[in-house]
């Protein structure tokens, strides 16, 4: 079981260097243990939360990491930390 910690940690350090897929560009978000998403920024500003919680299973604390999934097509996605909207890859842009 740790090893699959591990692995989703990888995802984690992998999204916060890099936010886009690659081939295609197509945006990422964070998929916590909660059903919750984090953005990058988000998700590089908490990483030190999110790598000990998800290591312990710490899973009443809301920062356990379950994988990284691309946004396709859902304009409606936030954050659920800073509420910023997750980009959507064919999806209506995002407003800055």
């Amino acid at each position: 079981m740790a090893t699959k910690r591990n692995e989703v940690l990888v995802q984690v350090r992998e999204f916060i260097r890099q936010p886009y897929a690659w081939p295609g560009g197509y945006p990422k978000y964070l998929v916590m243990a909660d059903g919750g998403c984090l953005c990058k920024a988000c998700a590089k500003s908490e990483y030190k939360q999110i790598s000990q919680d998800t290591r312990q299973r710490e899973l009443w604390s809301g920062w356990v990491a379950s994988g990284v999934d691309i946004n396709y097509e859902n304009p409606d996605l936030y954050c659920d930390h800073c509420s910023q909207q997750i980009e959507s890859a064919s999806g209506e842009p995002v407003d800055e």
